[in-house]
């Protein structure tokens, strides 16, 4: 039996499961991930904490489905026909451009216990993608690796880079002379051009491991 509905203080619509998620995720993204509690979040809304608990039984549970949905908003659904470097190309970036547009939603880590359900889907909809354009296990176990490593690092680096007050953009707004050289080196190793050269070296990597294989694998055509 789904929960009472409380009515917020301010006169507010009821709360809504889509309602507590959406007003989550923009608390996480205003105010930092460390300082989300499911108080916060009632006071937000209008409501007393026990009102959301109705609704997820934990503070875990409530952030594994804002990672999920924010997950799901990638741009990593099969495209029939598209050649397997295209779909490494165009899932890469979108998931890239997707945790840099919103660090804190993308540095939400929960046990697989509580946030198996939606993080698994994720990651299965993506390895099925692959195999499915006939990539072979052992090929895609590697590569898998390798893009998981790429994208964790590079992301990290480019945020830690932006707290510092140093990314591509220091070349731009005229502080470059009050950067120390090996600094300005750093921040531009992670560009949008570097990272698209990484992507293209990822790709010559597998083309490497899988040979003599001609990798021409594609997205099974609808029908």
């Amino acid at each position: 039996m789904p929960p009472r509905s409380e009515q917020p203080a301010d006169g507010r619509p009821a709360l809504t499961p889509d309602g507590i998620v959406a007003a989550a995720t923009e608390l996480i993204e205003r105010d930092g991930l460390d300082t989300f509690t499911m108080r916060a979040l009632g006071r937000e809304l209008g409501v007393s904490a026990m009102a959301v608990y109705g609704y997820f039984s934990s503070r875990e549970a409530l952030l594994a489905e804002v990672l999920s949905r924010f997950m799901a908003t990638m741009d990593t659904a099969p495209i029939p026909g598209e050649r397997w470097d295209d779909t490494l190309r165009r899932t890469m970036h979108s998931i890239m451009a997707e945790e840099l547009a919103h660090p804190e939603i993308a540095s939400i880590s929960v046990s697989p216990e509580v946030g198996g359900g939606g993080l698994e889907s994720h990651t299965e909809n993506i390895v099925n993608l692959h195999l499915s354009q006939g990539m072979s296990p052992e090929i895609l176990a590697k590569a898998w690796a390798m893009v998981d490593a790429y994208l964790t690092g590079f992301a990290d680096n480019v945020i830690a880079l932006r707290a510092a007050g140093l990314d591509e953009s220091t070349e731009e707004d005229g502080a470059a002379a009050e950067v120390p050289l090996w600094k300005r080196i750093v921040a531009s190793a992670y560009s949008d051009e570097a990272f698209s050269e990484g992507v293209e070296i990822i790709i010559s990597g597998i083309r490497a491991l899988a040979a003599p294989d001609p990798c021409d694998w594609r997205t099974p055509e609808e029908g």
